[in-house]
């Protein structure tokens, strides 16, 4: 088998295997960019309407202050690791090169898959970072920062949702109406995200259930057994604030801080929905996820710099093997790597709360 066989079988491999649920990130719609920057919107236009002018007098100078932009270089994930000819000829008795060689494509595409997962956790990561801080943070201490209001990050440790005088109904409804005052949206239908703890003292606040039986005969709440409408998640059911539908859901995927690169709480896990916390969005928001394009590093080598031929590509993940000499023996470098952004570009169109419990 040549290597462009073994290269080809590894590809689909990959692709097969990939499988993280994404609840977040797919809330963000996929762009593929050519190039490895993007140009950012750092808060929506305000709603206002045009003046007319007086014939001849020309157009009217508008300041587009409120409406800044900048260049961010898409970060790139790029995770690889090894195989020896130790690990090479360790073929078991009776075993043809065949065999030999579907040994290696499987050794390599385990450690793809592992490599992929990490990277589209990455992608959540950035999504929950996004909503609800505000900013992504990078290694090196490296930020990405959205200019999210704090008005837009609701606490309510001073009227929690598991006590008597929390009024989750209260809270949502004032940033229903914040979100599409500040975002200049306009949409009848919302989508709430707990992870259980906040859904626990949101389904037993005592307001929320009393909005269930309002009058003794309007039903205003509809909360039924959970439903895994989409993978990670699970649907409750919807209950209506004022004069708006909310659907509600929970999340509780978690991943674990990396160790070694000086991140905070190194080793620990921690939930893609914050403890105690909830993200209130529209139906349909506009949050983009971007995919800088790629260098190809499975490209055939030729003089250029550091050797390697330079060939950008629009993928979303490149699985990459390649064979070097280190002292005389050979070695198979292996990896995954990505460009993804994840962009709350309507920044000011949904909420996040705090302190629910």
């Amino acid at each position: 088998m040549n290597t462009d066989n073994i290269k080809k079988v590894m590809e689909i491999g990959f692709d097969i295997k990939q499988k993280p649920s994404m609840f977040l990130a797919n809330l963000f719609k996929k762009r593929q960019l050519k190039g490895i920057k993007v140009e950012l919107q750092g808060r929506v236009v305000k709603g206002y309407y045009s003046v007319d002018v007086k014939l001849g007098t020309g157009g009217r100078y508008n300041s587009l202050d409120e409406y800044s932009k900048r260049d961010f270089v898409v970060p790139e994930y790029n995770d690889i690791a090894s195989l020896t000819e130790e690990d090479v000829f360790k073929a078991q008795f009776g075993q043809t090169e065949y065999d030999q060689v579907g040994s290696v494509i499987n050794a390599i595409n385990d450690g793809q898959e592992i490599f992929s997962d990490k990277q589209r956790r990455a992608e959540e990561k950035q999504a929950s970072d996004a909503l609800f801080q505000g900013k992504i943070v990078l290694a090196g201490g490296n930020k990405i920062d959205f200019n999210k209001k704090e008005t837009h990050k609701k606490s309510v440790s001073e009227a929690k949702w598991d006590t008597e005088t929390g009024d989750p109904i209260s809270v949502i409804k004032d940033l229903i109406s914040l979100c599409m005052s500040d975002g200049r949206i306009s949409t009848s239908e919302w989508n709430i995200i707990f992870e259980d703890n906040g859904l626990n003292a949101f389904l037993g606040n005592a307001k929320v259930k009393s909005n269930g039986n309002w009058n003794e005969g309007i039903k205003r709440t509809d909360i039924n057994m959970p439903v895994e409408l989409t993978p990670g998640a699970m649907f409750h059911g919807r209950i209506s604030v004022g004069s708006y539908l909310v659907n509600v859901w929970s999340y509780n995927e978690k991943y674990t801080v990396p160790v070694g690169y000086d991140f905070a709480n190194e080793g620990e896990e921690f939930g893609y929905i914050p403890k105690g916390c909830a993200a209130l969005l529209p139906m349909n928001p506009n949050f983009l996820r971007y995919y800088g394009a790629i260098n190809n590093t499975n490209a055939p080598a030729s003089p250029g710099i550091g050797g390697n031929k330079l060939e950008l590509i629009e993928a979303e993940q490149l699985p990459y093997a390649y064979d070097i000499l280190e002292d005389g023996s050979g070695v198979t470098k292996y990896g995954v790597k990505s460009r993804p952004l994840c962009v709350p570009v309507e920044i000011d169109s949904f909420a996040t709360i705090h302190d629910i419990v």
